[in-house]
């Protein structure tokens, strides 16, 4: 449970950062999903599934508030993304930066293709002109680089706070190095 109020919050506060930062700034570039790497660093996490589920939905009405999307858009991509994420948590292991990376990479591709396609299939009712979300679709390349590239920052830093708070426990020092282990199978 406090896992899962550790996700909620830390994601709110990436997404307020990122936002706030690029205001500031005045970036005009594409910001990455930081609310996507919370959510991938959660479904390769030991969280239950309902509050991994919970925490996206959570994460999913921020982005909704924070973007002025439909109500509900990013809630059911988030979630959905975060049972795809699951799944693949199940078959692969997010060892290093490149895997981080590749999960965040999967995290955001998955909430946005999930988020046009609700918003395509519900264009009529929303009034949204569908060839504007068609013509959109190119940039969710440029989207996922960014969120890929910051993947691994935001990653390590959601590991260091859940080793911080005893949430999880640090990975062991490994033993011997690889070099170690070939000059004493030499002799």
């Amino acid at each position: 449970m406090l896992r899962g109020v550790v996700y909620l919050v830390s994601g709110w506060v990436a997404l307020a950062f990122v936002g706030g930062m690029a205001d500031v700034l005045a970036l005009t570039i594409m910001l990455p999903a930081t609310s996507a790497i919370v959510l991938a660093h959660a479904a390769f996490a030991p969280i239950s599934v309902p509050s991994g589920l919970a925490v996206a939905v959570a994460l999913g009405y921020l982005e909704d508030l924070h973007q002025g999307a439909p109500i509900g858009t990013l809630c059911l991509a988030h979630a959905a993304a975060f049972l795809g994420l699951r799944w693949a948590a199940q078959r692969f292991h997010v060892g290093g930066w490149m895997m981080q990376a590749f999960a965040g990479l999967a995290g955001v591709l998955f909430v946005d293709l999930a988020t046009a396609g609700v918003l395509v299939v519900m264009s009529d009712s929303l009034g949204v002109f569908r060839p504007a979300l068609q013509s959109a679709l190119p940039q969710v390349r440029w989207h996922a680089l960014a969120t890929a590239l910051a993947a691994p920052v935001v990653w390590l830093g959601l590991d260091v706070l859940m080793q911080r708070l005893r949430l999880e426990e640090p990975p062991p020092a490994p033993t011997t190095t690889f070099s170690q282990a070939l000059r004493k199978r030499r002799s």
